[in-house]
């Protein structure tokens, strides 16, 4: 099943009157369960990409499809919903609350989605349980290492239950070892939840992981591999080189 669809994406920004363009037609299909990485040297459109992807940002042209809706058709209140019960998302700088505890932080999102308490109390304590941060439920993000932290961000992310978990630059912050461990949990959480996971990275260790690389130069797609035979084939994506 398709989870991402795009058609034709385009993305210019305007630096005064000039016009610079960061995507430049891109095509690309990614079905549910896949942990894939969007890789490409710092400018060459990927957290673009990525920021399309989770509703955070408009294309200029193209068609965006998100678990089989049309972000294109859909109001703000809509993308709002979408982002909120079908996309987690685990940022670069954790993007924790800071007065918040670990508990509170991974709680608050299934608070928006007006879960009940008891069922929310259970469900937090499980993921934080998965992502091996039990004991530290009533610490806050100051006490807590840099990949405490991102840890935390990635069982946020997976408490609402989400279809696709999109991680921008997500070991960025952190030392080889602690980075190792985050990607080795999120495998694991890809392969035991069935939850489709896409990076945009530039780190080689995250690349290694994953099983689809997806290499954007210059606003185009130069490569997409699918680097694990366990994968169905994939149809193939254009990269709009005429465009």
């Amino acid at each position: 099943m398709e989870i991402i669809k795009l058609e034709n994406i385009k993305k210019t920004y305007l630096q005064g009157k000039i016009e610079v363009p960061a995507l430049r037609g891109i095509d690309l299909v990614i079905r549910k369960g896949e942990f894939t990485a969007i890789c490409g040297p710092s400018g060459s459109g990927k957290t673009t990409l990525l920021n399309i992807i989770g509703c955070l940002d408009n294309p200029t042209s193209g068609k965006v499809e998100i678990a089989q809706q049309n972000a294109g058709n859909l109001s703000s209140t809509q993308l709002s919903e979408l982002r909120l019960n079908k996309i987690g998302f685990v940022f670069q700088a954790y993007n924790l609350v800071p007065v918040l505890t670990a508990y509170e932080n991974v709680d608050l999102v299934l608070s928006l989605q007006g879960v009940k308490v008891k069922e929310r109390h259970e469900r937090v304590m499980k993921v934080l349980k998965e992502v091996g941060l039990e004991e530290l439920a009533d610490r806050r993000p100051a006490e807590m290492s840099g990949g405490q932290q991102q840890r935390v961000a990635v069982a946020r992310a997976l408490v609402a239950q989400p279809e696709l978990i999109l991680a921008d630059e997500p070991t960025a912050n952190l030392d080889s070892e602690t980075g190792k461990s985050l990607l080795k949990l999120m495998k694991k959480l890809n392969e035991d939840h069935h939850v489709t996971f896409l990076f945009s990275t530039h780190d080689s260790m995250v690349m290694d992981f994953s099983r689809r690389l997806v290499r954007i130069v210059d606003g185009k797609i130069s490569e997409d591999i699918v680097k694990d035979s366990r994968m169905e084939s994939l149809p193939e994506t254009q990269n709009m080189e005429n465009n």
